[in-house]
């Protein structure tokens, strides 16, 4: 890595490079990636046949419970998961029981049917749940389950006694549910399915859903900056928030020296993230931002590597999403997290809760 002013960004050239490509291919593409995306429609066309077979060929079944899937028909960055906590959390404050979010797991290091979480009960560690179903997990009152086979899960869930089924990422599958498809603001160059772009179905299958719902219309990030400082042990009677403050730039932050004073100072950030397609964090990141760090989507970190960072490049603290900082919980370090949540409008909770109750 190499250091830069304040106003650049230093990185890991082979996952910045990664990161960068994607950006720019399918969101500002220059001449020479627009005459790759048309060089390879033909792959696109291929992609688009087997996606529409699979959601349209075929029995759809019925489990006898109300499933709502959350999903979207880009890639990655609609929002889905910060969607399905602010989701949960309404239902739950609304007094709706037993609810289950079921979802893949990505990249997690178990195979199979795995409890993460039973009536907010954590169950395993984020190496087995996965990044997304951890965060899920910490924040919700109900159950999270990780699966390959959805059908299996559903069929685990209803074995529990489950009430309502949140199905993240659920759109291709023939269920009987209602589909929640969420649009982003940044949305890729391109209206072509994957190769060519970002797009898993055809813009068309917005119709093709009982909600369509676009982002700062239907629902708003709202992005607020937390600490999680370390420096000074927890003591075991307090809460992990204990330390947590909310942040603007405007204010300065406390900071505690190895004598056990405290001084107040501006803090210094480096971005450390493997979210897909980071660039589209930056809108919500504060200006003092000195260097980042980024891997591929759902990698994990090393200690060691962010203590370097830190050192380095004299920063006060790691900036990380909150996806990204389930999987650091235990590194003895200071962090700053970008605490993401989704304000979801009235109407659209009311529909919601019109299907829950037909």
């Amino acid at each position: 890595m190499q250091k830069h002013d304040n106003t650049s960004h230093a990185t890991k050239k082979n996952t910045t490079a990664q990161s960068s490509f994607i950006n720019t291919y399918f969101f500002n593409p220059t001449l020479w990636h627009k005459i790759l995306a048309v060089m390879l429609l033909p792959l696109s066309l291929l992609y688009y046949c087997v996606a529409l077979f699979r959601k349209n060929i075929g029995t759809t079944r019925d489990f006898g419970i109300k499933i709502i899937s959350i999903g979207n028909l880009i890639s990655g960055g609609s929002g889905k998961t910060p969607f399905c906590i602010a989701l949960v959390k309404h239902l739950e404050s609304s007094h709706y029981t037993d609810i289950f979010v079921i979802l893949r797991g990505y990249k997690r290091h178990s195979k199979g049917l795995k409890e993460v979480s039973l009536q907010a009960k954590i169950l395993c560690d984020v190496k087995q749940s996965g990044d997304e179903a951890m965060l899920i997990a910490q924040n919700i009152q109900g159950s999270v389950l990780v699966c390959e086979n959805r059908e299996k899960a559903i069929q685990y869930a209803l074995t529990k006694q489950a009430k309502i089924i949140i199905l993240d990422d659920g759109y291709r599958f023939r269920f009987k549910k209602f589909d929640i498809l969420l649009e982003p603001k940044n949305l890729p160059y391109f209206n072509w399915v994957l190769p060519s772009g970002y797009y898993r179905f055809p813009t068309s299958y917005y119709k093709v859903c009982n909600l369509h719902l676009k982002e700062d219309r239907d629902y708003i990030r709202k992005v607020k900056i937390l600490y999680k400082d370390f420096q000074r042990p927890i003591e075991s009677h307090e809460c992990v928030s204990h330390n947590t403050i909310q942040h603007n730039t405007h204010t300065a932050y406390p900071h505690h020296t190895n004598n056990g004073d405290t001084n107040y100072t501006q803090p210094r950030y480096i971005l450390a993230t493997a979210i897909a397609n980071p660039h589209r964090l930056a809108a919500y990141l504060p200006h003092n931002v000195i260097a980042t760090y980024y891997l591929p989507d759902h990698a994990e970190f090393d200690k060691t590597t962010l203590a370097h960072l830190l050192t380095n490049y004299h920063a006060t603290h790691i900036l990380m999403t909150q996806k990204d900082y389930v999987k650091c919980q235990n590194f003895n370090l200071p962090f700053a997290i970008l605490d993401l949540q989704i304000l979801i409008t009235d109407s659209v909770l009311q529909k919601i809760e019109a299907y829950l109750q037909q």
